[in-house]
């Protein structure tokens, strides 16, 4: 099995294996009834009939055609924008390898991710995300790849992405109320978790980012004073990490 396939850089479908269908796999067995599945141990990796099974549940939860296919609209509603949904000229995120120097969407999509994935990488960061990977970037890189047990280089390879994607349930979009590609999937349950441990959440994990999600966040931007617009981007990520 390829251990190096970029996540959202090809369309999967049943009998197809890598490590994107690993990352998948993973997203569909972390999200709750009646959204996610467990999918076994033999189908690691693999994508079978249990796989194809969790991926038209996961559409048909969404309401997106229902055919067990991972494209560009079940790769968004997995939190992973690809294809048109990318901003114009960015790269998908794991296309290329981000170090000091780098500059871009991507570089802010590794920043968010780990802003929102715990406290000390957000401390590092030193703030929002910004697209430029400087010092402060790469000291955030390095604390998270010691915490996953890689060498601590500061360098954003394959294993590194493999791992971000892992630990990281969000950073890829913007996410916001009444904007169709913005306000369901993956990202948005994890939104919904980060705000119920800070306290400022109380409804269900649905995964869907409705009215109170949205009051949630601004409670979150009030009490962070920053902008209290109800919408999720660099600012307001920053500050999502609980622990």
């Amino acid at each position: 099995m390829d251990d190096n396939i970029v996540l959202g850089s090809r369309t999967l479908r049943r009998g197809d294996t890598g490590s994107d269908v690993e990352l998948m796999q993973n997203f569909l067995k972390v999200l709750p009834e009646p959204i996610g599945t467990q999918i076994s141990m033999q189908e690691k990796g693999n994508f079978g009939r249990e796989t194809e099974n969790a991926v038209k549940k996961f559409q048909k939860y969404f309401g997106l055609k229902v055919d067990g296919i991972v494209g560009k609209n079940t790769f968004l509603f997995l939190g992973v924008p690809t294809d048109s949904y990318l901003p114009p000229g960015a790269p998908l995120f794991g296309a290329r390898i981000l170090q000091r120097g780098s500059y871009g969407w991507d570089v802010w999509v590794l920043q968010n991710r780990l802003a929102t994935t715990a406290k000390v990488f957000a401390d590092a960061l030193g703030g929002p995300a910004d697209k430029s990977f400087g010092p402060k970037t790469e000291a955030a890189v390095k604390l998270f790849q010691r915490d996953v047990h890689l060498q601590a280089d500061g360098i954003v390879g394959p294993k590194t992405f493999y791992q971000i994607y892992y630990f990281a349930g969000m950073g890829g979009r913007i996410l916001q109320r009444n904007r169709w590609d913005r306000n369901q999937g993956y990202d948005v349950y994890w939104l919904q978790r980060s705000l119920k441990d800070l306290g400022y959440y109380e409804g269900k994990l649905d995964a869907i980012f409705g009215s109170a999600t949205e009051e949630a966040v601004k409670k979150l931007q009030a009490a962070a004073n920053i902008k209290v617009d109800g919408v999720v981007g660099a600012q307001t990520f920053y500050h999502l990490a609980s622990i």
